[in-house]
Order: C-alpha cells, then structure tokens, then sequence
C-alpha cells in the first residue's frame, strides 16, 4: 500500500527481533523519544494521550550501539527532549538475563527505551472512579499502548526493526534500572537496523 507516510509507516511496521550489528544515530534516539511522549505545543500537550493529562508514565533509555552516545542508561525528561545518564555501562545483556524465558533481541538491539509507570499516582487519582482504585490502572495500560504504537511507528517510518517486550521479571527489571518505588517497568522497545533476509 502507497500512500501517506503515516499509511507507509503503518503498512510496514512489524515486529523485528533480528538487529544488524550496526549503530543508530542518536538523531533517531531523540525521534523515537519524541514520538513516545514529546510536547506537541506550547501548552504542554503530548505525543501520547494521558487520561487528565496525569502523565503516570516515564522513560529510561539503554543506549549499547548508538552513534553520538556512551553506552549506558539514561533518564528521560518530561520533555523527551534531555537525555540524563543514570548508569555509565551498557545493560542489554543484564536485562535479557531478566527476560523471561530466552529473549536475545533484548542484548542484540542497538537500543532500548522502557516505558515505566507510576501505578500509584493513577489509582491515587482515579479512587472515585468505579471499579475503584482499577480505573488509573487500565488508564495507564491504555497510555502505555499509545506510547508503544507511536515508537513502534516512528521505528517503521526511520527505517529500523523493533519489538516490544513485556515478559520480565519485574523486580529483577526494576533492580538493574534503579527505579525507586513506585516506578514500576512495563514494556521495553528493542529497536536497531533489521537484519536483512
């Protein structure tokens, strides 16, 4: 199918856990950012919707094989603008040890943005809402899945494979990002150059 580039971006966006042993440029980082949760205007509006505008969700960025970038673990502003290291070593091969069964996408990707949430603030803010205290919890589900679909969208648009990846250990996950509670993981993007077949 031809057509506009977000029809293309969607006709050709498939999952891909085969990456080129290839760098990506950090240009295409701060894309993929920017398409997950990035301001949209000057009022503060955002790639992704966010069920009153609560923004539960957050970003760590493990960059291994990224051109412009030192290997390691960085935070990501609100913004998705500023990328903040965290840990100054790459982590892809200790959370594909935290995959739940074999999963060698995860240390083969040239990068990895994990989508985390604050659980706690949603439920805290949609308590009135029946079925009470569950309600911020599917909200922050459905946010989740925007920011998924746009990476995975942007990723298809700049040319490169990813796979979004939910099976972890959540605790072990949590550990090697050093996320304090209640930051809780809830998917990774793998994304890098497909391997060609």
């Amino acid at each position: 199918m031809r057509g506009t580039g977000l029809e293309e971006a969607i006709s050709n966006r498939r999952t891909q856990r085969d990456f080129q042993d290839r760098s990506v440029s950090v240009s295409k980082v701060h894309r993929l950012l920017w398409a997950a949760q990035g301001v949209t205007d000057e009022s503060g509006k955002r790639t992704a919707p966010s069920a009153h505008a609560l923004h539960p969700l957050n970003l760590r960025f493990t960059a291994g094989n990224i051109d412009g970038l030192e290997p390691g673990t960085y935070s990501v502003a609100g913004d998705a603008k500023t990328l903040e290291p965290i840990i100054r070593r790459d982590l892809r091969r200790e959370l594909q040890a935290a995959a739940l069964e074999d999963q060698p996408w995860i240390g083969e990707a040239a990068g990895i943005i994990t989508v985390c949430a604050d659980f706690a603030a949603a439920s805290r803010a949609f308590v009135e809402q029946p079925p009470y205290g569950l309600r911020g919890l599917r909200y922050v589900y459905i946010e989740a899945g925007a920011v998924a679909q746009n990476l995975q969208l942007m990723a298809s648009a700049d040319g490169l494979g990813s796979v979004i990846v939910a099976g972890f250990k959540d605790e072990a996950t949590a550990d090697i990002l050093e996320l304090e509670a209640p930051i809780t993981p809830v998917m990774h993007l793998c994304f890098g150059w497909p391997l060609l077949s």
